[in-house]
This record gives C-alpha cells, structure tokens and sequence, in this order.
C-alpha cells in the first residue's frame, strides 16, 4: 500500500510539474481544467493498472526478485514475527491517520451544512434556470452548484456582473471539480500535491468565468476587479467572484492574448507521459503476502511462518515459463511452478544456512541484509552467483548455499532454453 501511494504522489508531481512548465500560462483554460482532473484521476487509477506485453520491453535476462527471506533470533516467549513497538507503531499510525481523516471529514460536512442553512433561511429567486440565493446584508458573492448567492448591498449593476460570472461556474458544473478536490483531501490529506492541485483548478475556474462574463461589459467587468474585493468567506468548494489574492492574476489573464492554436500540440505530452507511467507501474508488483522465514540464530530450531503479510516489490518475469525444481514438475500452471520453484529456492535456503555463523559475527541489532544474484543457465545450472553483505563471511556463505541448490530443467522462452537471472534478498534478524 506504502508503494502505491509513492506512486500516485510520484505521479502527480509529474503531472504538476509539466502543467505548470508548459500549460499554465496558456489561454487553453478548457483544456487546462480537463487536463487537471484527468491526471488527478489518471495518477490514482494508474498504480492498479499491471499490463503483462509492458514486460516485453524487457529482455530475457531480466532479474526476478524472489520473495526476501528473513534469519533471525527468536525470544522465548513467542514465534511471533514482530516485535511489540512495531505492532504498537503500526497501530498508532493507522489509528493517526483515521482520526485525521475523520476530523477533516468532519470540517467538511460543517462546511457544506453552512451552506446548505444559507440557502434554506434566505430569499430565494429563479434567474435563467439558476437560484439566486438574497444574502442579508452583506456584500458577499459566489456559487455553489445551481445556486449563486448574491449579497443585498450590492448595486444592481454589480449584481447583473456578477451573475453572469457565477453563472459559467453553475453552467460548467466547477463545484462538482471542487467537491473532487475534496473528496481527495479527505482521503488523502497528507499529499501536498492534492491541495496545489485544487489551487491551480480554483484559478482556472475563475479564467473560465472572467472569459465568458467579460464579453458582456468589458469596461465595467473592470472596473469591479480594480475598485471592489468583497470579504468572501473562506470555502474550498464554492466559486467566490472576489478572491483578494487571485484578482491579479485574473486581471492579467483577461488582458493576455489568446494562445495560438498550434500550442495545442503541447497537450500530446500527456500521451508518453502515461505511457511511461504504465510501463514503470506493470513492470513492479507489490505484493500482499509471502513467506517469511525465521531462522534462530542461537538453536538450531526453525519455525516457518506463512500467514505474515509483507509488502515486497516482485518484478514480473519476461519468460513463457520458469525453472523447473524436482518438486515442481508435476504443476501445470505456470504461476503454481513459479510459486512452488519460490518456496523451494526459500527452503533450501532454510535448510543449508549456517546459522551458527551469526554467533562470530559482530553484527548490530535489527536487521542486516545479505542480497544475492545469481543464474540459471540454458543446462538448468547454478551459475554467477554474486553476494553482498556488511561482513564477508555472511557473502561466503550465501554463495555456499546458492551454489548447493540442485540442478534444475531451464527456463523457456519461445520455445528455447534460455539463461535466467535471479535475485534473493536474505535477512538476518538479530535480537
């Protein structure tokens, strides 16, 4: 789950970062605003989507990264795979992350409920299909959907402005742009990008808006930019016509002339971009479960665990079909014999490992990875196996075990005998 929200994060600020080099400053605001909600959409959807011909693009020698197995010390008083602060931080922060979301949902609905009280204790008129909401004594202006709120001491100049502004917004349907945003944020209220997000489709909302409303009065549209800001109250969800901060930027955004058609084409970037996005997220796995393995460091005991949940990032393999181990042969699907040739690489290991050599070895607490490589040759051989470790002597001995493992009959790819390389990450957990 860690590793599809790096992904969605990763994505967007992707996403961002063209938006904001190549886009924003175009005239293209229909376009700007569709290409937001695409690629907000696009960078959550994106990291679920695994397409298995992306593998191709990958060659034959490919490594596989096997499930990580874990050696370590046991204590006396229970198998269990984690220790009790790492149970007690886990649930702190998913309690955390809970309690937030529940306290910005909350804000939420007070919000929306706010509005929703506006409307049912103020006059009410129907204008051109839309309601307009009469606010009492105050000079407020903005829309919520179907209904622009409209404040009782504005002249009758600025009121027919103004609906015509807040009437592109109702229109075009920008609160339900918004109320997205909004969803995110509730959801996702620790990603940054989702509020730069709603910033950006805000200001794009109010170009749309200034673009149709200014054809009507061009000089006294304005003239209210320039002489008035109303006090709007602060509400992610609805279009305020006066925003202080944006008036600026709206300002110059009516004077720019319009953008040439042909930088349209720069919109295409969109298309490589989630090409690249396809290929990075189906060419990566994470896994849900897999075998962890606890070997004690002081016994000789073994204790073999197959209900813990990991997450671990399995590459998938560009082969037709995997090396085949004795104890796989007679599977007939293919995804069983990659499994079972999985479990029976993590036995081996299990099974050959000199735990006692943990026991001469100054090692720190916690855990230290030994990450092997290795091949299997067109003959179904052992072959460049290659080790990394803090201490030579773990190198040396994963090699040992590695090297032990039978041969085996070869991959196959397209019908010939192929080399395939793998890749083994070995734990110890020291205690």
């Amino acid at each position: 789950m860690l590793y599809l929200i790096f992904q969605c994060i990763l994505f967007q600020l992707l996403f961002l970062i063209v938006y904001d080099l190549f886009l924003k400053r175009n005239t293209f605001f229909s376009y700007n605003r569709w290409y937001l909600l695409i690629t907000s959409a696009l960078s959550i959807v994106i990291p679920f989507i695994k397409i298995d011909s992306f593998n191709t693009l990958l060659d034959s020698n490919s490594i596989i990264v096997l499930p990580e197995i874990v050696l370590g010390s046991l204590n006396n008083q229970s198998n269990t795979n984690y220790s009790d602060d790492t149970v007690v931080s886990l649930m702190t922060v998913a309690n955390g992350y809970v309690l937030i979301t529940i306290i910005i949902f909350s804000v939420f609905v007070i919000k929306l409920f706010k509005i929703l009280k506006l409307i049912h204790q103020n006059p009410k008129t129907i204008q051109d299909n839309l309601t307009i909401v009469h606010l009492k004594e105050t000079n407020t202006a903005f829309s919520f959907f179907n209904f622009i709120f409209l404040g009782d001491t504005l002249s009758s100049t600025e009121r027919q402005s103004i609906f015509e502004h807040e009437k592109i917004h109702a229109i075009q349907k920008h609160s339900i742009d918004l109320l997205w945003f909004e969803v995110l944020k509730i959801v996702l209220w620790f990603n940054p990008l989702v509020y730069a997000y709603q910033i950006r489709i805000s200001n794009i909302h109010e170009y749309l808006a200034d673009q149709k409303a200014v054809k009507t009065s061009k000089s006294e549209y304005y003239q209210q930019l320039l002489q008035q800001v109303f006090s709007v109250k602060t509400c992610a969800f609805i279009n305020p016509f006066f925003k202080q901060s944006l008036i600026k930027k709206r300002i110059i955004m009516l004077q720019k002339s319009k953008t040439k058609q042909s930088h349209v084409v720069k919109y295409l970037l969109l298309v490589p971009m989630v090409l690249g996005m396809l290929v990075y997220s189906s060419c990566s796995n994470e896994t849900e479960s897999y075998q962890e393995a606890i070997v004690s460091v002081k016994t000789e005991k073994i204790v073999v665990n197959d209900s813990t949940s990991l997450d671990v990032d399995i590459p998938f393999s560009t082969i037709d079909q995997a090396p085949l181990l004795e104890a796989c042969k007679t599977l007939v699907d293919k995804d069983q014999q990659k499994k079972c040739f999985s479990e029976e690489v993590s036995k081996h290991v299990l099974n050959n490992f000199n735990t006692k050599l943990a026991d001469n070895l100054d090692l720190k607490k916690g855990l230290t990875k030994v990450y092997v490589s290795f091949k299997i040759s067109k003959t179904g051989a052992i072959i460049d196996v290659i080790s990394r470790a803090v201490h030579p002597d773990l190198e040396s001995e994963a090699n040992r075990v590695i090297n032990s493992l039978p041969k085996m009959t070869p991959g196959m790819h397209e019908g010939k005998a192929v080399a395939v390389a793998y890749g083994l990450p070995i734990a110890f957990k020291i205690k």
